[in-house]
């Protein structure tokens, strides 16, 4: 009898123990899971910058220290049944915050704040403070909580280095789990809803039975139907969307002034490609011009840095002295979705795809010494750009393995902002000189797509103007790019 008893004993004292490790795992997956989402859902607002990077860290690190000092006030205060239910309560808690008002109401509060006036690491502050402190607070409070839990020996050391062992592991797993496969296999929207999911089993595994079914029922409902609510509705009626871990795709059908009707392909907000619908034709003006440039210059290997829609890079191989056309993006997700819904059918053959980043693929380029006659940088479409691609050292690059460049950048069409200024600075130094062509002259918005190129193309001016030089040692390219455009 007392073997049996002590065999029951130990069987339950390692389900105890295995339960509060994986509620451990669960909570660290979820905060750093909580943070690459977070980063990522604001950066079709405000850019992929060390300024987003760096704040929004910031701010989560505050709440998490918060977090561990009063969860470990609170544990010494508490018996063990009370801990569990507080455990569990914050979890549940931090589980509805951020499905029901965090995630959703992200980027909408950035953009409001930004239209404010607020500068960008403010903006960015008051946002992550406004929405992820509170449930990364409580959820934080795990740590110290469950320590005490597993504290049967007097070691207060001991017992807290396991925990966190389990919860650092679990970090790790949501640090590299969650943009690496959640983001490319589901998307960022339903990745959040796995997030919020993790928290209530997390809940669930150290809940007390009394009160276990009801609210684990009351919460799993509530959770279910304001993702189901999230995921049926298509703001903008867009006929596809999806969020890949670099950027958010949209494809909507809009008639021009004319009556045509254009397919678009949005990127992070901004309208990167379009196509007449009943022709399948090239609907933005940039296009059609770099088309033209490409067809005076009868280059015969042609390169595309941002593949977009897919669009150039398909009209540049339907050119019959174009032999090769090489297309570079690093979201491996644009071919498969431009193909599928907004080209509708697959890109020539001459086109040859890199899912890989520029910065990376130029540099093979250059140690394999390739040339091409022309280049085509298209990846300063939408709210948010890649600020590593306006430095000089991108530029040089650039001009290591290219003849003839043009870049569509969006700026303001007067070029007064410091990002226009600095941009055309910045390319300049590079190539010695630098003409710009307004390619909507007659818009009434500030800013206007403009085609930059290193030689005189027909109808643009040369840029004779002054700003600062981007440098990867020193770019405010974001900043910039945030102030011209909010």
């Amino acid at each position: 009898m007392r073997w049996q008893e002590r065999t029951r004993n130990n069987t339950s004292g390692a389900c105890f123990i295995l339960k509060i490790s994986l509620t451990a795992i669960l909570e660290g997956f979820s905060t750093l899971a909580v943070e690459v989402i977070a980063i990522r859902l604001a950066t079709p607002v405000a850019g992929s910058s060390m300024t987003l990077t760096g704040v929004m860290l910031g701010v989560v690190l505050f709440a998490l220290s918060a977090g561990y000092w009063r969860g470990g006030e609170l544990s010494s205060k508490k018996d063990g049944i009370r801990i569990k239910a507080a455990v569990a309560r914050n979890l549940l808690i931090a589980g509805v915050v951020y499905v029901a008002v965090s995630f959703p109401l992200e980027g909408l509060l950035l953009e409001k704040l930004l239209d404010a006036g607020l500068a960008l690491s403010l903006a960015i502050g008051v946002t992550a403070t406004a929405l992820f402190v509170l449930p990364v607070y409580l959820a934080s409070q795990t740590v110290p909580m469950l320590a005490e839990l597993t504290n049967t020996e007097g070691k207060a050391g001991k017992a807290s280095g396991k925990i966190l062992f389990f919860s650092t592991l679990g970090s790790v797993a949501g640090g590299i789990f969650t943009p690496v496969f959640l983001f490319p296999a589901i998307g960022v929207r339903a990745s959040t809803y796995v997030v919020c999911g993790l928290l209530v089993a997390g809940a669930s595994l150290v809940m007390p039975g009394r009160v276990r079914q009801r609210t684990l029922i009351s919460v799993t409902v509530f959770v279910g139907a304001v993702s189901l609510a999230r995921a049926v509705s298509n703001p903008g009626n867009y006929r596809f969307s999806f969020d890949s871990p670099h950027q958010s795709i949209r494809i909507a059908e809009e008639t021009t002034t004319g009556g045509r009707v254009q397919r678009v392909m949005y990127l992070n907000g901004g309208r990167a490609s379009g196509i007449y619908a009943d022709t399948g034709q090239s609907s933005f003006r940039y296009v059609r011009e770099a088309d033209q440039a490409l067809a005076a210059a009868r280059s015969e290997s042609v390169l595309a840095i941002g593949a977009a829609g897919f669009t150039f890079p398909r009209d540049a191989a339907g050119m019959s002295f174009v032999k090769q056309v090489d297309a570079v993006d690093v979201d491996s997700a644009v071919l498969r979705i431009a193909e599928q819904h907004f080209l509708l059918s697959p890109v020539p053959p001459k086109v040859r795809f890199f899912p890989l980043s520029a910065r990376g693929v130029l540099r093979q380029f250059r140690e394999q010494k390739r040339r091409y006659g022309f280049t085509l940088l298209d990846a300063y479409s939408g709210m948010g750009i890649p600020e590593e691609l306006l430095t000089i050292e991108f530029f040089s690059d650039v001009r290591a393995v290219s003849d003839r460049v043009a870049a569509n950048i969006i700026m303001d069409a007067e070029v007064e902002s410091d990002f226009a200024q600095n941009v055309l600075a910045s390319f300049r130094h590079v190539f010695g000189r630098v003409w710009i062509k307004d390619l909507d002259p007659n818009g009434d918005s500030y800013t206007s797509n403009v085609m930059v190129t290193n030689w005189d193309l027909d109808g643009s001016a040369e840029w004779n103007g002054r700003g600062r030089i981007y440098t990867d040692d020193r770019n405010s390219g974001d900043r910039d790019h945030v102030n011209m455009i909010w």
